[in-house]
């Protein structure tokens, strides 16, 4: 008997311990993602009705409602890498969570917004198969076009924005874009009907500060003109490309930090400067948990003139000094240029404006890292044009007056290789309505004939109008149109591929820097950087 006894404890211990292996393989399966912060009173309520308090670290599971309190909020890393802020009085369910198999299939995330409201970066999910990914609300359902937006419940509507690529919302009423290729970057939908908006209405942007995953506030200002007046589009027959509200936007957008991970402070305790977490991770793989919180905390925009093209980014400086730059691709992925050598004519402007020169070499090239979840880099031996500036607050730029902003200081280089000798330019800007008008760009680069064949020198010019982004987030901003201009006297400007966007500078609007690309009809090309000072002035705020 004794025996038996003793024979029979191995394989009650095999059962237990193949039971237990099991549990954990099914419970890993269902495994959605874990918590990265928690502040407050934050649960999980299980299928079976159980309830268990969350802290950082823990593991939340398909099936799994989260709810937070009365001044509480959770962020939460699921197993995609999609990062989510639920904001105080929520509650999320989770439905479904399942990455592809290694056939690249039966991915699946399905969750529901029963009450309040969230921000998320989504993950890999619904990456390439759209209708993988669906957020159900009381009101409408949720797909996604892009990667980053925030919704919220108030009062039977469902208000979103949309603050990188794009989402669609579908109810009984129809569905609506919003984001990239539409009309609007907000909206409401409730009984009334849909309802686009230009810029966050107060209820979104009262939840998102809140957010644990800070919006382009924290690198250039929030734009608050009053759109609400504006008539819905009609969905089936008004386009982007009709209206012109969108259209010429998306390589303008600024992309903010997009998340707060995780270990770092205590299990009770978060180190918080603003809605800002320190960090001891960065959840970009091409970032460096120092450079990664040098973003965060960084309120540098700017643009590179780089492959005949100017990009607007953010910026910030790693521990040499040099600026490092992330932008927004036109596949609303994010983009990073940096030089790990000096910078050639580095200088400081006007109102702390940077600019400088990158003269990339095959052993010290100017590099790029083109695609989010990966390391590979791509080359750039041609020189690079930079320049990073603090945008002026929003509440600082004044809402009426004309004012004329000139200037001759620049630098820049023509695609033989020609440094630019002068430039100058003016143009008058109407804070009523944001409209830039009287243009004018004159650049005179290195003859690069060196002898007076080249009949009128190498000199471009250029008439432009164009635009602040009053109704945008980053309303410091301003995108020029070419009209017309000639390249000495043998060749006319491109003005359709010609570029030139800028930034109005803080404190106080007083001054403007812009990168400009300009392109003849023979496929010569020269860039440059200007910084030109408000000189006259009629402005009332």
């Amino acid at each position: 008997m004794h025996r038996i006894m003793r024979s029979a404890w191995p394989l009650q211990a095999l059962m237990i311990l193949t039971l237990m292996l099991w549990q954990t393989s099914v419970r890993a399966a269902e495994l959605a993602g874990h918590i990265i912060m928690v502040k407050g009173d934050v649960s999980a309520q299980a299928a079976d009705g159980s309830s268990r308090n969350l802290k950082r670290r823990d593991e939340i599971y398909i099936n799994d409602t989260i709810s937070t309190g009365a001044g509480s909020r959770v962020q939460i890393r699921f197993i995609d890498n999609a990062l989510l802020a639920l904001q105080s009085d929520s509650k999320l369910s989770i439905h479904a969570y399942q990455e592809a198999d290694a056939d690249g299939k039966g991915e699946k995330a399905l969750m529901e917004l029963v009450e309040g409201g969230f921000r998320t970066l989504t993950g890999t999910i619904g990456k390439g198969n759209k209708e993988a990914y669906r957020v159900d609300t009381p009101v409408a359902s949720i797909g996604i076009r892009g990667t980053m937006y925030t919704t919220l419940l108030a009062k039977g509507k469902l208000i979103a924005g949309v603050w990188k690529g794009g989402i669609t919302l579908s109810s009984s009423q129809g569905s609506f874009n919003l984001g990239q290729d539409a009309d609007f970057n907000f909206g409401e939908l409730g009984n009334s009907g849909f309802q686009g908006m230009l810029e966050a209405p107060q209820e979104l942007d009262s939840a998102d500060t809140s957010s644990a995953i800070p919006d382009d506030d924290a690198i250039a200002g929030d734009d608050t003109q009053d759109s609400s007046n504006l008539p819905p589009p009609d969905p089936a027959t008004t386009s982007a490309s009709q209206t012109g509200m969108n259209d010429r936007t998306d390589n303008r957008k600024i992309p903010g930090p997009l998340d707060q991970d995780a270990d770092s402070g205590t299990e009770e305790t978060l180190q918080e400067s603003g809605n800002l977490v320190h960090n001891t991770q960065s959840p970009d793989i091409r970032l460096t948990a120092e450079e990664y919180t040098a973003l965060m905390n960084s309120n540098h925009i700017g643009s590179i003139i780089v492959n005949g093209q100017v990009v607007t980014a953010s910026a910030f400086k790693d521990g040499r000094g040099e600026p490092v730059f992330v932008s927004v691709d036109n596949d609303n992925g994010t983009d990073i240029t940096r030089y790990k050598g000096a910078s050639a004519e580095m200088l400081t402007g006007i109102a702390g404006i940077e600019w400088g020169i990158w003269n990339g070499t095959t052993e010290v090239p100017v590099t790029q890292q083109l695609d989010d979840n990966s390391l590979a880099v791509t080359v750039i031996q041609s020189p690079v044009l930079w320049v990073i500036a603090n945008p002026v607050p929003e509440g600082n730029i004044p809402t009426s007056g004309v004012v004329s902003f000139n200037g001759n200081q620049a630098i820049g280089i023509d695609s033989q290789g020609n440094n630019l000798l002068s430039a100058s330019g003016s143009f008058d800007l109407d804070f009523s309505d944001g409209a830039i008008s009287n243009g004018f760009l004159s650049a005179e680069y290195a003859d690069p004939r060196g002898d007076s064949q080249s009949v009128g020198g190498n000199f471009w010019n250029a008439d432009f109008t164009g635009s602040i982004n009053r109704n945008g987030r980053n309303s410091a901003s301003a995108e020029m149109l070419f009209n017309s201009g000639y390249h000495g006297e043998n060749a006319e400007l491109d003005a359709s591929a010609s570029q030139f966007n800028g930034v109005l500078v803080a404190p106080d609007a007083g001054a403007f820097t812009g990168s400009f690309q300009l392109i003849d009809t023979n496929g010569d090309s020269a860039g440059g950087i200007v910084i030109w000072q408000q000189q006259s002035t009629s402005t009332t705020q």
